[in-house]
Order: structure tokens, then sequence, then C-alpha cells
């Protein structure tokens, strides 16, 4: 009886476990009147190229040395404020933008319009459009702007001329994926990740380096930083130090491979981290003389003289495609970086 209840049970187990992989497998459910625009798996997608008058964005999928997919931009040039053509790193949302076009979906078919109506919707002089490209093959849509306000765009298929009213969100992301979807991480590992850090201060020739540990690590309100040679001996200056270096973020993401417009950074600290003696990531900070702008073209016959220059700070890190911008609070760090380096 033993073994017939075990093997009942495991029969059931089986059934349960088949259950649950149809249902992960199983796409999601479609909302009242949804339809489907392009029937392409995610898998399938090469390449997703959006443009409007003014500006294109291209996205595709790439994946991380880990195996991690990201998906990755390139971005048109942008007068103001002034940037050059841009390959950015997307973040989670840009994943998500990523798999709503496999397969590409609409809240409603309107099928094929005439001109009168085409017109009405905003579709007889589109000025944005949506090139999908999978397995090779390139889909066009084409989206209006109507003269009244909808919540949700309208898309003509450029092959047959279906007309659909999009949702999903998808032409607002494409519109604000530049700033909206880039990914402005400076590190994916978390203050409770590493339990050591070697602190490297000061330009060429002039360099003081420092080697210190976490304990206690595990809660980060619990956490002590020390010098190895003294690791009983909390340091509370190098952990609020630590704590301001942390919390800096990118203000601005420069491109893939892109040296900021007033020059290459020199670097004045170096924070590299490990956990159990082996590496775990890095930021290096350097800071520019900034670029004064110049005055502008209605300014008067005696202009009043320029604003001086300022310092901008730029960091890059483990994770970072190239040079990111820091707010002007890294300066902080950078005066306090020698004391932190050199103290014992």
């Amino acid at each position: 009886m033993r073994v017939k209840g075990a093997a009942i049970q495991g029969g059931l187990a089986a059934i349960g476990l088949l259950t649950a992989y149809a249902t992960w497998q199983r796409e999601p459910e479609r909302a009242t009147g949804e339809v489907v625009v392009l029937d392409v798996n995610k898998s399938n997608l090469d390449k997703v190229r959006y443009q409007n008058d003014k500006k294109w964005i291209e996205m595709d999928l790439r994946k991380d040395a880990d195996g991690t997919p990201v998906v990755w931009f390139k971005v048109s040039a942008v007068e103001l404020p002034k940037a050059p053509e841009r390959e950015l790193r997307g973040n989670e949302g840009a994943l998500r933008l990523w798999d709503k076009f496999g397969p590409m979906r609409a809240a409603r078919a309107l099928g094929t319009l005439d001109a009168a109506k085409l017109k009405e919707l905003g579709l007889d002089a589109p000025k944005k459009r949506i090139e999908v490209t999978a397995k090779g093959q390139q889909h066009v849509y084409l989206a209006g702007q109507p003269p009244f306000n909808v919540s949700e765009p309208y898309l003509q298929d450029d092959g047959d001329k279906r007309v659909y009213v999009l949702g999903g969100g998808i032409l607002q992301d494409l519109d604000s994926a530049s700033v909206r979807l880039i990914d402005r991480t400076l590190h994916p590992f978390k203050t409770t990740d590493f339990d050591g850090l070697v602190v490297t201060a000061g330009g060429p020739g002039a360099k003081k380096s420092r080697e210190l540990v976490q304990e206690g690590g595990q809660l980060q309100t619990s956490a002590k930083i020390a010098s190895k040679k003294t690791p009983t001996k909390p340091d509370e200056l190098a952990k609020n130090w630590h704590e301001k270096a942390w919390r800096l973020y990118a203000s601005d993401v420069l491109g893939k491979g892109e040296t900021p417009a007033s020059g290459n950074p020199e670097i004045a600290l170096r924070i590299d981290y490990t956990e159990k003696g082996k590496p775990r990531g890095f930021i290096e900070i350097g800071r520019t003389i900034g670029v004064t702008p110049p005055p502008p073209a209605n300014a008067s016959a005696t202009p009043p003289p320029p604003a001086p220059a300022v310092n901008e700070f730029y960091a890059r890190t483990e994770h970072t495609a190239g040079w990111v911008k820091l707010p002007q609070n890294a300066e902080d760090v950078l005066k306090e970086a020698d004391k932190i380096a050199g103290g014992e």
C-alpha cells in the first residue's frame, strides 16, 4: 500500500510540474479586442529602429559575459543639449520594451481605411516610423499624429496598409528611450556583496593606496570598514567617505568609446572591490576642465566676460559602457580621497 501511495503521489507531482511548465510557456492572455500586428517570437528579433522628424534610435539584444541579456541602443546626435551619436546600454525597462515586439500587439484593428479617414488619423503624412527586423526580414510601420488628442497612437502597416490602435505604450517608450531607458547603474552588485576594497588616490607620481576590509556587510546598517592592518578597529571616517562615494550617480551617460567634450579625464581616484579575495568590481573617477559655452548669437556688441570654466567629473566602472558624468558633489569625494588612501 505504501508503495502504491508513493507512486500515486509521484504521479500527481509529475502532473503538477507539467501543468506549471505549460502555464509558464503559455503566452499571456490578451486583453479584450487585442490583436497581433507582427507574429514573431522575441528570440527571432534582430533589430528595432524608430525614427521621427527629429531623431532616430536603434535597439538590439546582446549578452553580457555572464550570459545576461542586455538591450543596447544606438541614438542619433542631437543639437540641444549637444551630443554626438551614441551607443548606450539599456536598463530593465529596455528589456520590457524589446519584449513588446515579439510578438507585437495592438489594442484594436481598424482594417484598411480610405484617404479621408487616414488624414483624420494623421496617417496621410506620418512623421514617425518603426522598422522591426526579424529573421532578416524588415517590417515597416508608420505612426500618425491626429489633430485631436488621443491616448494611444494609430499605426499603419506599410506592407498591407492595415491600420491599428497601437496601445501598450510602445511609442511613448521609444520617444523617451534615450533618457528613460538608458542604464545609469554604476555597479550591478550591492554594498553587501564585497568584503574588501583598495582605495588609490592621487595623480601620476603622487599616488597613495590603502587596503580596507568590510565586516558585517550582510546588513549595511551594521557593516564596519577598517584598515586591513587593524581589522578590529573600525574607521568611521573611511566608512562615511565610502558611503558618499557609493551614492554618486550618473547625471549623463556617454556612449561606448566616447571621450568627454572637455577632454579625457585625469584619473584622481580608483576603488577596487573584492569578495573572498576575488575581484568584484571597480570605479575610476576623473576630472576635466569644463568647456566654456560660446556667447549667444544675439549677444550685444560688448557682451559680459564669459563665466569661468568649472571642473567636470566623470567615472567608469566594471558595468558602464564608458564614461558617465557625475554631479558636482563628486568633488567632495575627491577632496577627501587622499586622506582616506593615506591614513592608517
